[in-house]
Order: structure tokens, then sequence, then C-alpha cells
């Protein structure tokens, strides 16, 4: 069965689902931004079939989150690297780290840890305000339309700000 695409969607949470959203995507991303980029240690990392593995691959070159190069001629093999877009979508997973440390294990007893390569102090993700530097609460968050917003939603624009501010 084949997934709804969300590329004409006036939404960046969808569109960004379009990418980073099926079962396998994250976590090619994660091995990726781990260093494992290569076809055979992806697989293996991942235990996931070829075929399904070489679609993801050639939709996330296609997408411009992975880069493909060669590193040997004879026979042809690539490596894959994460685009500036993929550490971006990166940041993604990241944020999805407390979030698994706090619901899914106990505490103190998370598996795995990030640490900054310039430093080797540990990282402890989280999403902040770009102008504040203030840690997000999505509590005290609402939605509205943005510049883009589709003008023929012009009713539908005024109904999306009215909900939102009146949800806090």
């Amino acid at each position: 069965m084949e997934r709804k695409r969300f590329e004409g969607a006036p939404c960046p949470i969808a569109r960004s689902v379009d990418i980073v959203g099926d079962w396998w995507t994250p976590l090619i991303i994660r091995e990726c931004l781990y260093g494992v980029n290569r076809f055979d240690d992806l697989q293996r990392w991942l235990g996931i079939g070829r075929n399904i593995l070489t679609r993801r691959l050639e939709q996330l070159v296609e997408q411009g989150v992975l880069e493909r190069r060669a590193y040997q001629e004879r026979p042809q093999r690539y490596e894959y690297q994460l685009t500036d877009k993929g550490y971006d979508a990166a940041r993604i997973l990241l944020a999805m780290m407390p979030f698994g440390d706090k619901w899914q294990f106990e505490r103190g007893r998370e598996p795995i840890r990030v640490f900054d390569r310039r430093t080797g102090k540990r990282v402890r993700p989280v999403v902040v305000d770009a102008e504040t530097g203030e840690p997000i609460d999505p509590r005290n968050l609402y939605a509205g339309p943005g510049p883009a917003f589709p003008a023929d939603r012009g009713v539908r624009r005024e109904r999306f700000s009215e909900y939102y501010q009146r949800k806090t």
C-alpha cells in the first residue's frame, strides 16, 4: 500500500514527515550520523532487507538528505554521507532522544549518550527558541498561518488562528 504524500501541504511538519516519516528512514539517518555509512554496514547494523535499504537510500539521495560517494572502483561501492539537509533532519532525531530516555528507559539507564566532538563533553539535546535560547514548552504555544499559507484557504486561515489562540 502506497503511503500518503504531503509535498503540497501548507505545513512544515507534514512535509518533514514526507522525508523522515517512515519506519526505516530515521534509523538510516541515525546510523549515518553515528558514522555507519556503507551499504553492507547499514544493512548489518539495522537488520534491514537489501531491497528496502536500496530504496530508502535512493529516496534520501533524491531528496538531498544523503550524498552518495564512491569509495571503491572494482567492484563499484558507495558510502552515504549526510548533507546539510541531512544534518538538519538529524536534529529531529536528537530532539527525540530526551523523550526516549525519559519515557522508555529507567532514569539514569539510558543506553546511548551523545558528546560534543570538540570538547568531549556530554550533550543533552533540547528544543529551544532560536530568538531567546529558552527551552520550548509545547503547552505554551499556538500555531497560526504564516506568509505562505494558501490564499485560497482564507476562511480556514481565520478559523486556524481563532482556534489555536482559544486553546491557551
